[in-house]
């Protein structure tokens, strides 16, 4: 049942609008207007009132005498009556009534008008407020005149154009740009072999030159490092005898006067000891006096021997088993000697042809002095000697840190190489280290603590891997005819160090294997076989390429009768077809 909504003559087209929004449980709605009201009297009242009916989804109709009202409301498409009685008999108004029927109090009446279709909703409407509505333009939005267009035959039409025309696209698209075509050339080639033969030198030296290349001499700071060795054994060192001269005279016996001749024989020297000292003092003859015949003269006025009364000066040297430690003998000192009771060694003669020792023995004191002091003595003493756990324990520490040291070298070697290699042959040789170790001391040999140096250095030569391997391809290459080319991805082989040594001098050695086959230009053919027929292609780049064997064309993503129309889609790759 619809709902009855009374228009005050005071209210505006916001006051209706309101009142619709209120009615939310009623969904048709009679406005009856009175026929002094303000509201609904311009057609912009009637369409804001038909946009928010549609908004809010609601069924309107419109009941007034006024005329102009009606008239306003059939063309805005409201139902429109006269009368509420009209209203309840659903005779609506088809057309605008006259004014003359309007004061006669009849209007043309028609037959009950079709339902109106729901108006579609409207929510963007419905969320304005009355003033929105009131203060925007009757006229269609944009976006309800795009809408319009949209469905209206010449839009349609338009949009069945433009689909054709871009499936018509995509189609030449698909078929003129998509495809692409890749186009093996097959070529014969040969086969080479080749033991190339590589010679490293220093950089600067090999520039240009076939199976030369440049090469690192490496030399790395010395690394040193201290150890001590000290003595644990002791060794006494026995006395020094002092050595002198001596001059001799006698006494006694009663046979002054005449020279008498002291003898030496044998090997072993008699020993003049001291009768007179509380300590017995001796000497015995050196070597040099041994076996020689000495001038003995009387001595004088009780004056010591002199080298008047002594010829010539008899070499002696200190007993040390006499003297003890006593050592050097100092000048001026004189002794006394009875040679009875020594040695038959020694002898006294009055000629020193016959020598006679009988007769003088216990008769005679030979007094024995040296005007000059006797040198060269040293007391005993003990001193600290190396033994041989001592000299062990050195070696020992000594090759530990020859093994440290040379771990060190060798790691300072990799690093100064970077990403070269250090080239060692088969043998291991190609890295020379020098190890400089002190001297040590030998067993029994006397000294102290002593600080020893050991120093290690190392040398090489490095080469760049890769420089090796360009050297191998192009001594490779030179091996291919003059009109040929050699063929991508040939087998290198290993680098092999045959000899290695410091200074940058090796010689490296490798096996290739390659393929070669006659030049042949590729690039021009991309654009003289575009949008040709595959066949045809095949035949022309088999006239126009002497070299090439076979023509195989591959299409992607599907075979065309025709190759791509642009370039850069197709590929022409050259195959190896090995002899």
């Amino acid at each position: 049942m619809s709902k009855l909504l009374y228009v005050e003559p005071t209210d505006e087209i916001t006051d209706l609008v309101d009142r619709i929004r209120r009615s939310e449980g009623d969904r048709d709605l009679v406005f009856v207007v009175p026929a002094d009201g303000r509201a609904l009297r311009s057609s912009l009242d009637l369409q804001l009132l038909l946009q928010y009916t549609r908004g809010f989804q609601k069924r309107v109709s419109i009941v007034s005498g006024d005329a102009q009202v009606q008239a306003l409301a059939i063309r805005a498409g409201f139902p429109t009556f006269t009368t509420l009685s009209q209203l309840e008999q659903g005779v609506s108004l088809r057309s605008a009534p006259t004014a003359a029927a309007v004061a006669a109090g009849t209007a043309l009446v028609a037959a009950p008008p079709e339902a109106p279709p729901a108006p579609s909703p409207n929510t963007g409407l419905a969320r304005r407020t009355p003033s929105q509505l009131v203060a925007r333009p009757a006229e269609p939005s944009g976006q309800g005149r795009w809408s319009s267009w949209w469905h209206s035959p010449r839009g349609r039409n338009w949009m069945i154009g433009s689909g054709a025309a871009v499936f018509a696209i995509g189609v030449l698209a698909v078929l003129f740009l998509l495809p692409s075509a890749t186009i093996l050339v097959g070529v014969r080639s040969h086969r080479i072999n080749d033991s190339v033969t590589i010679q490293g030198t220093l950089s600067g030296q090999s520039s240009g030159v076939l199976d030369v290349i440049p090469t690192e001499a490496l030399l790395t700071p010395a690394a040193t490092q201290t150890f001590s060795v000290s003595p644990s054994g002791t060794q006494v060192l026995p006395p020094t005898p002092a050595t002198g001269s001596l001059y001799l005279c006698y006494s006694g016996g009663g046979k002054n006067g005449p020279p008498l001749y002291l003898t030496f024989s044998g090997n072993t020297a008699p020993e003049f000891q001291d009768q007179s000292a509380s300590t017995t003092l001796g000497f015995t003859t050196t070597s040099a006096g041994q076996g020689g015949t000495y001038t003995v003269q009387p001595c004088q006025g009780g004056q010591g021997p002199s080298p008047q009364t002594s010829t010539p000066a008899l070499p002696v040297q200190a007993d040390t088993n006499s003297l003890g430690t006593q050592g050097n003998v100092g000048s001026g000192q004189q002794w006394f000697w009875a040679p009875g009771n020594q040695v038959a060694s020694a002898c006294l003669s009055l000629t020193p042809q016959t020598p006679s020792c009988p007769g003088f023995a216990g008769s005679v004191t030979i007094s024995l002095a040296n005007p000059s002091p006797m040198a060269g003595g040293q007391d005993s003493k003990t001193q600290q000697v190396f033994t041989s756990s001592d000299i062990s324990s050195a070696q020992q520490q000594q090759q530990t840190i020859d093994s440290n040291l040379t771990s060190q070298v060798e790691k300072t070697l990799k690093t100064m190489a970077g990403h070269n290699v250090i080239a060692q042959d088969s043998s291991g040789n190609g890295i020379q280290l020098t190890v400089t170790n002190p001297t040590l001391p030998t067993v029994g040999q006397a000294g102290q603590t002593q600080t020893l140096t050991v120093s290690v250095t190392a040398a090489a030569s490095a080469y760049s891997p890769s420089t090796a391997r360009a050297a191998v391809l192009q001594d490779l290459k030179s091996k291919v005819p003059t009109d040929g080319e050699l063929l991508a991805h040939p087998n290198l082989g290993t680098i092999v160090v045959v000899a290695a040594g410091p200074g940058g001098t090796l010689t490296l050695s490798s096996n290739a294997v390659g393929y070669w086959a006659p030049r042949v230009d590729l690039a021009p053919y991309r654009t003289r076989v575009t949008f040709m027929n595959p066949g045809s292609a095949r035949t022309y780049l088999l006239a126009q390429l002497p070299g090439a064997s076979s023509v195989t064309i591959h299409q992607s993503p599907f075979s065309l009768p025709w190759l791509p129309l642009l370039s850069g889609r197709i590929q022409i790759e050259r195959v190896s077809l090995r002899a």
